[in-house]
């Protein structure tokens, strides 16, 4: 009786027949016929000599041939083309596309035996069965080395981490034209993109604005805008960008209602900053203001398996619900994105009243600057302009 050994090796179902591994038994046997092919076929390839083909295989990967698969007790899970019934492929090509050259075999299975025999390629007429086995093998042997391929169970993955303590800090995006309506001449951006958020922070400095947020110099908390003069920049930058250079008090005069002139104000450029644990989790993007304080309410609301737009600006976020566990996916323009963290459903909740509370407080500055820059009676409707809507000063309905 012979002895077999299955090691796995690379990934690949590596077999050793009395200690002596198959590819070089296999290339002894298959090197006269490779050597007659050489000869025959030297025209074909002058100047260059012909390949020798002998034992150019590989073996199979171990994934799907080692046990519990039944592969090498004639139960063929791989197949190749011209693969007869009864015959298993016991080596795949070398080039790694294991249908395009196979060594093929006949596996009895026996109550005390396995046999091997009936060897052949199938994409060459060479007679190997006369020169290479039949292999006899003790049943039991050869299922304990069969057995021994065996891969452990997968460990289960590490159980996520779910953030209970996250924050939504109200944020103004400086670089909307806030910036650049406060400093006309100012070199231009480094080319390494590594060396922008010093650059911005230099730039908001000269430019007599709040500190940025240590995560990027593009946001400055909501809070830095409390003070009249700060806010007054925002102000009036944001009805620059929206009204061009035509003074509000000069639109408003030639304006047959207020509202009309209102239409066409912007909101404040910004959104919403999430923090995890302390630390920057996603910022706001492309298109983002304040009113995106409505989609993390319904984010914190979400109760489906299925994924739900979470509006950030582009790109944005989806949220998808186990239970009272959150799950954020993004940013992307496509579903579902990367995974980006878990949070419980209570501490989006608080993170988004805890919000919009910062916004109610800013809306009281604001409110008496809109009074201050277009009246008492057209404050109101500059106010919402600039926020976005009226939900966002006038208390916590919305969040019933």
């Amino acid at each position: 009786m012979r002895e077999i050994e299955f090691r796995l090796d690379s990934g690949r179902d590596e077999i050793l027949i009395d200690g002596v591994p198959l590819l070089d038994l296999v290339r002894a046997a298959e090197l006269p016929y490779a050597r007659q092919e050489q000869l025959e076929r030297a025209g074909e390839f002058a100047p260059e000599p012909a390949p020798l083909l002998a034992g150019e295989y590989g073996y199979l990967p171990g994934r799907s041939t080692c046990w519990p698969a039944r592969h090498f007790l004639g139960e063929p899970v791989e197949v190749t083309y011209d693969q007869e019934d009864g015959e298993t492929m016991l080596l795949g090509c070398a080039c790694g596309i294991l249908e395009c050259w196979a060594l093929l075999a006949r596996i009895e299975v026996t109550e005390a035996e396995v046999r091997w025999s009936g060897f052949r390629n199938n994409s060459r007429d060479w007679d190997l069965s006369a020169v290479l086995g039949p292999f006899v093998f003790a049943r039991r042997q050869y299922e304990e080395a069969l057995r021994a391929t065996a891969q452990p169970p997968a460990a289960p993955p590490p159980a996520p981490v779910v953030h209970d303590d996250v924050r939504l800090v109200p944020v103004i995006d400086v670089l909307s034209g806030l910036v650049h309506d406060l400093i006309e001449d100012y070199p231009a951006p480094p080319a390494d993109e590594s060396l922008w958020d010093a650059y911005w922070s230099e730039r908001i400095a000269a430019a007599g604005l709040p500190e940025p947020t240590t995560a990027s110099a593009q946001f400055v908390p909501l809070s830095g805008f409390l003070d009249e003069r700060h806010l007054t920049l925002l102000v009036r930058a944001t009805l620059r960008r929206s009204l061009g250079d035509d003074d509000l008090a000069e639109r408003l005069a030639g304006a047959d209602t207020f509202e009309e002139v209102f239409e066409e104000v912007g909101c404040v450029a910004g959104g919403y900053r999430l923090m995890a644990a302390g630390r920057p989790l996603v910022a706001p993007g492309c298109c983002s203001d304040l009113t995106d304080l409505a989609s993390w309410r319904d984010a914190a609301r979400h109760r489906e398996g299925s994924p739900s737009m979470v509006w950030i600006g582009h790109p944005w976020l989806n949220v998808t619900a186990d239970g009272d566990k959150l799950l954020l996916t993004g940013p992307t323009e496509h579903d579902p994105g990367p995974e980006l963290a878990w949070i419980t459903r209570r501490a989006l909740d608080s993170a988004v009243r805890q919000a919009a509370a910062e916004v109610r407080y800013f809306a009281r500055p604001l409110h008496d600057l809109c009074t201050r820059l277009a009246g008492a009676r057209r404050a109101d409707a500059l106010c919402t302009a600039l926020l976005g809507g009226s939900w966002l000063r006038a208390g916590s309905d919305w969040l019933a």
